[in-house]
C-alpha cells in the first residue's frame, strides 16, 4: 500500500473536538502533556488485561484474575470505625450463581452502579475466611453499553490497554478516548518512515501499528509478549523512534560539514603529535594516540570538527585536549575549556599550564574565569580576552555570559558536557564563527547510547588506561563504626596516606534518613585528632572550596569529608582510601566516578561502599556491580540496564526526542539498522530524489512530535 500525504490537520487537531473530550478532560490531559490527537496517539499502554475470555460466575476460581458480566442484586455504603474511608459492599448474580464484592473508598459507584445495573466485572477472586466462601476485592468495573452490548466495547472481550492514571481521569476513560480517536482516522494511509525504509526493515505500515499498540487483535500470542521485541507493532514504533533520531543526527552531520571552518592548522616541520609527546613529561597510552591522530585528521578537513572524547575515568582525556589546544593555539587561534564545577575548572588549568609552560609563546598561560574571579580582575580578564592577549580561557558558566568577548575563538574544549544545558551551549557558540567543538566526559556511556545520542559527533574511544595507575578494590560493608575507621583509615593515615570520605548531605535533614558531612567532620575530627580533617561542600564559596583543595592536595589535611562536589577532576595521587556513606543514595556512574579519585598516584586503592539500614534488594545489587567490575564501560551497561538512559543523558538532550518504547538494552539490533538506513537515505540519491511530500512529512512529523528539535538543530 502507497504511503499519503501528511495529514496535518487531523494530526494536530485539538482533543476537545472529541464527544467524548469535554473541557474538564482536555484540562487533564494537558496536563500530561496531551494536547493533539498526535500526542495521544503516542502514549501507549504501560500493560496490558486479557478479557477475551468471559467466565459465569460459578466458574470462577480462587486467586486468579478473572472477567465475568453481571447484574447487581444489591449495593450499600458500609462504615467501618478503624477505617478512614467508607466501604461499597454489593451483591452480583448471574444464571449461575452469585458472589459478593466489595471496595475501599468508591463511593461513586453507588451511584454509578445502581441495583439492577449490568456490568463486567474483572479481578483477583480471593477466600474470604469471614464468610467462607469466594469474594471479589476492588475489581475493575466497566457498565454494559446498551446500545454496544459486548462486542464492541473497549473493555470487554478483548485483550485492554492500560494506561497510567491521574486524578480525574481514570484508564477506562483514556481507553475510551483513545479508541474515539483511533475511530476518527480508520483508514489513514499515512506514513512517516520513508517507504523505502519501511519495506527495507520489513515493518508494518505506521496506522495499524498504533492501532495494534492500543488495542492488540486476539490471537494466538501470550499476552506478556506484547511489550517486548518480536511483536510486530511494537517493533515498528521502536525502529521508528530509532530512526527519527539518527535521521535528526544525519540532518546535524550534514549541518555541521556544509559549514567551513574558521582557521586551518599551522605548517609544521614534524609530525605535530611527535613534537606534542617530546614536550610532555608522560607516555601517551595507544588509546591516547590514536584519538590525537583522530583529531589531526578532523583539522585537515574543510568543516569544522565535532568530537566526542569517551573514556573511562583516569584514561586521559585531558592530555589529549591539550594536544588539540596545542594546535589551535599555533595557527593562532584562541581556545576555550568549559568544566561544570570551579573545582574541576582549576584543576584543568593547573593541568595545562603545567603542559604549556615549555612553549614561549605569549599568551599561553591559561586564565580561569568563573564567578569567584571579580572586580578589576575580572575586569583585566574580560579584556585580555577580548583582545586576544589571553589566548586559553578555562572556567565555568562564567564564561558564557554575555559580557565575555573573544577575539578569535577557534576551538572550544567542553567537559562533562551533558551537564551543560541546550541554552548554555548556544551561548558558547554564539562566541565564534564555527569553532570546532571536543567534548568529552568521565562518565563511561555504553555503546548503544553512544550510537543514538551522540550520533552527529565523531566519536573517539580512550579504552586503556595510562601506566601507573594502581587497581582499586571496591567492597561493601556493613556499617562505618569506630572500629572500621581505626581497623581501615588507621593504618592507611599512619603510611601518611589520604582518604576521602563522601556523604549524599551537607547537614542534617528531617526529611532524609542519611548521613551528613557536617556530622561526619566533627566524629572523624574527634577519632583522629592528631590528623586534620578538612570539609568541602558545595555551599562554600570558591575561595573556601579553593584553600580547602590546596590544603588537601598539599597533605596538611589528612582525611577530607566532602558531598559529590569531589565526582570529578580531582587529582590527589597520595589518596588512596575512599569511603562512600549511605552509597545506595547514588547512581552506579556516580560511584565509578568517585572511585577513579583514588588509585591514581601508584598506591592501590581500597573503595568502601556502606550501604543505609534501609537499603533494599535491588540497591544491593546495583552497589555489587561495582565490586564485580572494575571497567567503567561494564559499570555503564549495567547502569543502563537498571535505571535507563536519563541517568547518563542530562539536560543535554533537551530537544532531542526520548524513547517511549524503545529500549536501548533490548533493541540494540533495531538501533544499528535503523542507523545505517537513516545514513543511506539522507546520503544516497533516492534520498535526495524523494518525493517532496515524503520528506516534508517525515520532517514536519518530527518537528510535531518532538517540539524542541529545531533549537537543537540549530545548535552544535
Amino acid at each position: 500500500m502507497t504511503a499519503t500525504p501528511f495529514p496535518r490537520l487531523k494530526l494536530t487537531a485539538g482533543l476537545s473536538n472529541f464527544p467524548s473530550i469535554g473541557p474538564r478532560r482536555q484540562a487533564r490531559l494537558s496536563r500530561r502533556g496531551i494536547s493533539t490527537v498526535l500526542d495521544l496517539l503516542y502514549t501507549f499502554p504501560f500493560r496490558y488485561e486479557d478479557r477475551r475470555v468471559r467466565l459465569s460466575i460459578g466458574d470462577l476460581c480462587e486467586g486468579k484474575e478473572q472477567g465475568f458480566v453481571a447484574t447487581v442484586r444489591t449495593i450499600r455504603k458500609k462504615v467501618v470505625p478503624k477505617l478512614k474511608a467508607p466501604l461499597v459492599e454489593a451483591i452480583l448474580f448471574d444464571a449461575t450463581g452469585e458472589i459478593p464484592v466489595v471496595w475501599f473508598g468508591q463511593e461513586y459507584l453507588l451511584k454509578h452502579l445502581p441495583e439492577g445495573s449490568q456490568a463486567f466485572f474483572f479481578g483477583k477472586v480471593e477466600y474470604s475466611t469471614y464468610s467462607r466462601s469466594l469474594v471479589l476485592r476492588s475489581p475493575v468495573v466497566e457498565l454494559v453499553d446498551p446500545d454496544l452490548g459486548l462486542k464492541k466495547s473497549y473493555h470487554i472481550g478483548r485483550i485492554v490497554p492500560v494506561y497510567r492514571e491521574e486524578e480525574g481521569l481514570s484508564t477506562g476513560v483514556f481507553r475510551r478516548v483513545v479508541g474515539d480517536v483511533l475511530r476518527s482516522l480508520w483508514g489513514e494511509r499515512f506514513d512517516p518512515l520513508p517507504e523505502s525504509v519501511r519495506r527495507e526493515a520489513g515493518l508494518m505500515e505506521w496506522f495499524p501499528a498504533i492501532v495494534e499498540m492500543h488495542f492488540p487483535r486476539d490471537g494466538d500470542r501470550p499476552m506478556e509478549e506484547l511489550l517486548l521485541p518480536g511483536y510486530p507493532p511494537r517493533d515498528r514504533i521502536v525502529f521508528e523512534e530509532f530512526f527519527l533520531l539518527e535521521y535528526l543526527m544525519m540532518l546535524r552531520r550534514q549541518g555541521v560539514h556544509r559549514s567551513g571552518r574558521s582557521w586551518e592548522p599551522s605548517p609544521q616541520a614534524e609530525d605535530p603529535l611527535a613534537e606534542f609527546e617530546r614536550g610532555i613529561p608522560f607516555v601517551l597510552t595507544g588509546a591516547q594516540r590514536r584519538a590525537c591522530r583522530e583529531i589531526s585528521e578532523d583539522f585537515s578537513k574543510g568543516h569544522p570538527m565535532n568530537r566526542f572524547l569517551l573514556g573511562d575515568v583516569g584514561s586521559g582525556k585531558t592530555l589529549v585536549a591539550a594536544y588539540a589546544m596545542l594546535q589551535a593555539l599555533r595557527a593562532g587561534c584562541q581556545t576555550a575549556f568549559l568544566a561544570p564545577t570551579e573545582i574541576l575548572a582549576q584543576q584543568h588549568a593547573r593541568t595545562l599550564s603545567r603542559l604549556f609552560e615549555a612553549n614561549p609563546e605569549a599568551g599561553w598561560a591559561p586564565v580561569l574565569l568563573s564567578h569567584s574571579v571579580r572586580g578589576l580582575d575580572r575586569r583585566r580578564f574580560l579584556a585580555g580576552i577580548a583582545d586576544g592577549t589571553h589566548r586559553v580561557v578555562v572556567g565555568t558558566h562564567a564564561i558564557l555570559e554575555e559580557g565575555v568577548i573573544f577575539s578569535r575563538l577557534g576551538l572550544v574544549v567542553i567537559d562533562e558536557q551533558h551537564k551543560f544545558g541546550v541554552a548554555q551551549r548556544r551561548a558558547l557558540w554564539s562566541k565564534a564563527q564555527n569553532p570546532d567543538i571536543l567534548v568529552m566526559t568521565a562518565t563511561p556511556i555504553p555503546r548503544s547510547l553512544a550510537l543514538s545520542y551522540y550520533g552527529d559527533l565523531e566519536i573517539s574511544l580512550l579504552d586503556e588506561l595510562p601506566p601507573g595507575r594502581q587497581p582499586v578494590v571496591t567492597r561493601i560493608v556493613k556499617k562505618a563504626d569506630e572500629g572500621f575507621w581505626r581497623k581501615t583509615v588507621g593504618p592507611v593515615l599512619a603510611r601518611s596516606e589520604q582518604v576521602f570520605v563522601v556523604l549524599p548531605l551537607i547537614e542534617k535533614s528531617e526529611k532524609v534518613d542519611a548521613k551528613n558531612a557536617q556530622e561526619a567532620h566533627a566524629a572523624l575530627s574527634a577519632l583522629f585528632p592528631e590528623v586534620r580533617v578538612g570539609l568541602l561542600t558545595g555551599r562554600m564559596d570558591g575561595a573556601e572550596k579553593e584553600q580547602v583543595m590546596e590544603a588537601f592536595r598539599g597533605g596538611e589535611i589528612a582525611i577530607l569529608v566532602a558531598t559529590t562536589v569531589i565526582e570529578v577532576g580531582v587529582d590527589i595521587p597520595r589518596a588512596s582510601v575512599m569511603v562512600v556513606e549511605n552509597a545506595e543514595r547514588f547512581g552506579l556512574a556516580q560511584l565509578h566516578q568517585l572511585r577513579g579519585r583514588i588509585g591514581r598516584g601508584g598506591l592501590p586503592g581500597t573503595f568502601y561502599l556502606v550501604p543505609g539500614e534501609a537499603i533494599g534488594e535491588e540497591g544491593r545489587r546495583r552497589l555489587e556491580v561495582l565490586v564485580e567490575y572494575a571497567d567503567g564501560f561494564h559499570v555503564a551497561e549495567e547502569d543502563l540496564r537498571m535505571r535507563g538512559p536519563g541517568e547518563f543523558m542530562g539536560v543535554r538532550q533537551s530537544g532531542l526526542p526520548m524513547f517511549v518504547v524503545a529500549d536501548l538494552v533490548r533493541d540494540r539490533e533495531a538501533l544499528i539498522l535503523a542507523r545505517t538506513l537513516a545514513g543511506t537515505y539522507v546520503e544516497s540519491s533516492e534520498g535526495r530524489l524523494a518525493a517532496a511530500w515524503e520528506q516534508a512529512g517525515l520532517e514536519e512529523f518530527l518537528r510535531l512530535r518532538y517540539r524542541e528539535v529545531d533549537v537543537w538543530l540549530s545548535i552544535r
